[in-house]
């Protein structure tokens, strides 16, 4: 988003820094104390109910789809900024992805995530350096140049308007969400957890100068970029030397495969784990993933020619869904005890009810992505108060 909002580009990354900070401050610790395989047992641990556990797993699958179908369209746009137009190009890149999930599970999918963030690390870091060699007036005029320049759009709206959306709802989610959760569900203790989400506030709010320059570079140069390409790429494809470039493109196609083949495991750990389908009964929890995770990886696939190509949108709005239902009563389940069932309820029920209220019927700018929470909110201190109530007739 550097390309289009100049600085503002990085509040995705501010929201997953705030995410990391809140992590580090406790959360981290509370989540690897669970002793549980996934986010949606937390309702069933602290609430005890089963029904909650499977509102609170299917939440997160949709949400996790979306997230997925979005690297299925940042995918196609890698390989069209390339130059490969080819649709078979972008279907088997898919498929080797769906593949090798489905062979390595999650201990591949934690081993390839290690090597495939020294590839992107390895291959950005180096870019920078060159950049930096090469012209370092260029390198910090870039950044004053893009604050005077005017050229990004409207910049100072989206600002206002995204801090909520983007950096707040984002942060939100980086505490519930499956994906990063079962990281610290396996983590060998509370220290381990906490110093993880330490280490990696510090390293991706570091890292993403590197594609914010880039971002503003390729703005700046005046080219113009393909409405279906990537700006990044196609920045560097103009302005680095063949091998480089392939090396970029190995660097990229690491960091979309990274994230794909994690939350494939996430959806399919979630639906496997959360949900005792009685006609797969026979069939062992592995088999099961395996066939869960082939079948969403071609869902992503097929939804993915549907949607707008709006990536960043399209996972804001994703996390939208599961923060307005379920970070109020997750939050609660985490650091309060005696829980109410009933609040919990009424928490979930009032969140989505809000959210397709103020998302498809009355649309009021940020207002329609903070009400959700409020809702839900207000919705579980409802729950509790008539719990208690009711408990204390009975006493």
């Amino acid at each position: 988003r550097a390309y289009e909002y100049g600085f503002f580009g990085i509040f995705y990354i501010l929201g997953m820094c705030l995410g990391f900070i809140l992590l580090a401050s406790g959360v981290a610790s509370r989540l690897q104390s669970l002793h549980v395989a996934t986010t949606a047992e937390i309702f069933e641990k602290k609430y005890s109910s089963i029904f909650l556990k499977h509102v609170a797993s299917l939440l997160s699958v949709i949400t996790m789809c979306g997230i997925l179908i979005a690297q299925v369209i940042a995918v196609k746009k890698v390989i069209l900024s390339v130059g490969f137009h080819h649709e078979g190009i972008f279907i088997l890149f898919w498929l080797f992805i769906i593949a090798y999930t489905i062979l390595g599970g999650l201990k591949a999918v934690v081993w390839t995530d290690i090597f495939q963030v020294l590839v992107i690390v390895g291959v950005f870091i180096s870019l920078a350096i060159y950049f930096i060699w090469t012209s370092p007036a260029g390198f910090i005029n870039s950044f004053i140049t893009a604050h005077k320049a005017g050229i990004f759009k409207d910049s100072a709206i989206f600002g206002l308007e995204q801090i909520y959306p983007v950096v707040l709802v984002t942060a939100m989610f980086s505490l519930i969400e499956q994906d990063l959760a079962q990281r610290f569900f396996a983590a060998k203790s509370k220290m381990v957890a906490v110093l993880s989400s330490i280490y990696a506030c510090v390293f991706l709010m570091c890292f993403a100068f590197i594609p914010l320059y880039f971002g503003i570079s390729a703005k700046l140069s005046g080219e113009i970029m393909p409405l279906d390409g990537n700006p990044l790429v196609m920045f560097l494809k103009s302005h680095t030397g063949e091998l480089v470039f392939v090396f970029v493109i190995c660097g990229i196609a690491a960091a979309i495969t990274s994230t794909a083949d994690s939350l494939l495991c996430a959806i399919s750990s979630n639906l496997a784990q959360d949900f005792k389908f009685s006609f797969f009964r026979k069939i062992n929890n592995v088999t099961l993933s395996k066939i869960i995770t082939f079948i969403i990886g071609i869902a992503a696939l097929l939804v993915s020619y549907v949607m707008s190509d709006d990536i960043i949108g399209i996972i804001v709005s994703s996390y939208n869904i599961m923060v307005s239902c379920l970070f109020v009563p997750t939050m609660f389940a985490l650091f309060k005890n005696k829980l109410q069932k009933k609040a919990a309820m009424y928490s979930v029920i009032s969140g989505m009810v809000a959210f397709i209220i103020f998302k498809q019927f009355i649309v009021l700018g940020v207002l329609s992505d903070m009400l959700p929470l409020s809702a839900s909110f207000i919705g579980y201190l409802v729950g509790d108060l008539l719990s208690n109530k009711k408990l204390c007739k009975g006493c």
